[in-house]
């Protein structure tokens, strides 16, 4: 009961706040104007719609750290609070003014840092390669460091995704709800799962709030006070929860969960290496983009089926928490076969589909008709 109060609160804030945040966004010109060589809608749409995820958020926690008397203000709340300060400070400022990309990494770092130096929460271990039953302990300083680029990576994840109305707050949905459910299958469900099933559902509720106004057609944008803080937010209740718990498994769990950012991430950083392009140039070669581009599916297919590959990662992830180590060489083997398909299937050469690309939606009939003669 205590996570669904939590849940709804939280999507009722979220949602209630809406007009206030529209009207900020216009007052401080925080709007995203399209680009064609990344975005697909057609005409300026204001950002900070994060803010609503924010407080949504905000708002459970702090009515469930006053009437609730088992969540109380430990050292994995305050590191999360701490580092999220400097998460939400650099996305409003990037909603508004739009900072350098370097800038932005300088404060993902930075509050990384934070969140990991008051929390005291860090990956201390990975899963033997070898055997996968057992474990090999990381040094201190190793550890730190891959805590560190583990929260950075998620958080740029979740910002990398959201290049479709409303897929990083559907997916920001589904892999909360994701980590609640694992959450609640702990042995110890009820000391941790507790903190971690709080924190997941409040996230989860915001999300699914804000969601009706970020479906497409958008009427608002999350920015990245939003991706950022939905990213970061997953990092650090993986690592506090999910990764303190299932030995051997547990470095697979989150891994699946967040699958589809970590996958569009990974090739995204891959294709501009090879390319020798700048890591942080944006291009029109991600996942969705291909969906809609080479495939010809619309915006709202194309997001419907991200979210139902989520969903299917979700439920893989789960259900490896619930079975243990008894199936994870089958589940690992058909989720590398699913990922080279799928990789296989997007990445073809391009079609010509310059006529169903959003952007060009502008065009009139007679233009049309002209372009395909």
């Amino acid at each position: 009961m205590t996570f669904i109060l939590t849940f709804l609160v939280s999507l009722g804030v979220s949602a209630a706040v809406y007009p206030l945040v529209k009207r900020l966004a216009f007052f401080s010109n925080a709007l995203s104007v399209p680009s064609k060589d990344r975005h697909v809608h057609i005409k300026p749409i204001p950002l900070l719609g994060g803010l609503s995820i924010i407080l949504g958020f905000l708002v459970s926690i702090v009515l469930n750290y006053i009437f609730n008397e088992s969540f109380v203000a430990n050292r994995e709340l305050l590191g999360l609070l701490t580092g999220l300060i400097i998460i939400v400070i650099m996305g409003v400022l990037d909603d508004i003014l739009e900072l350098k990309p370097i800038y932005k990494l300088v404060f993902q770092i930075t509050a990384a840092i934070a969140a990991v130096l008051v929390s005291g929460s860090r990956i201390e271990f990975f899963t033997n390669p070898n055997t996968l039953t057992s474990l090999i302990l990381l040094n201190p300083v190793v550890s730190v460091i891959i805590t560190i680029f583990w929260i950075v990576a998620l958080t740029n994840a979740f910002n990398i995704i959201d290049g479709l109305d409303g897929l990083a707050a559907g997916i920001g949905t589904i892999s909360a709800l994701t980590l609640l459910a694992v959450s609640l299958l702990r042995p110890d469900a009820e000391l941790v799962g507790s903190y971690a099933g709080i924190i997941t559902a409040a996230l989860a509720g915001a999300c699914l709030g804000f969601l009706p106004k970020n479906f497409n057609p958008a009427k608002i944008f999350m920015g990245e006070s939003g991706s950022a803080f939905i990213g970061f937010t997953l990092a650090m209740v993986s690592m506090q929860g999910t990764l303190k718990s299932y030995t051997a498994l547990s470095i697979f769990i989150p891994v699946v969960a967040f699958g589809l950012p970590i996958l569009d991430t990974v090739l995204a950083f891959s294709r501009r290496l090879i390319k020798r392009k700048p890591i942080s140039q944006g291009d029109r070669e991600h996942i969705h983009h291909k969906l809609i581009d080479d495939l010809g599916f619309s915006q709202r297919t194309t997001v419907l089926i991200l979210y139902f590959a989520s969903l299917m990662l979700g439920l893989l992830s789960v259900f490896m928490a619930n079975t243990g180590m008894k199936n994870i060489g089958i589940l690992l083997i058909c989720l590398i076969i699913v990922t080279i398909l799928v990789i296989t299937f997007i990445y073809k050469p391009k079609r010509k589909k310059e006529l169903t690309n959003p952007i060009n939606s502008s065009f009139t009939n007679e233009e049309k008709d002209n372009e395909e003669k």
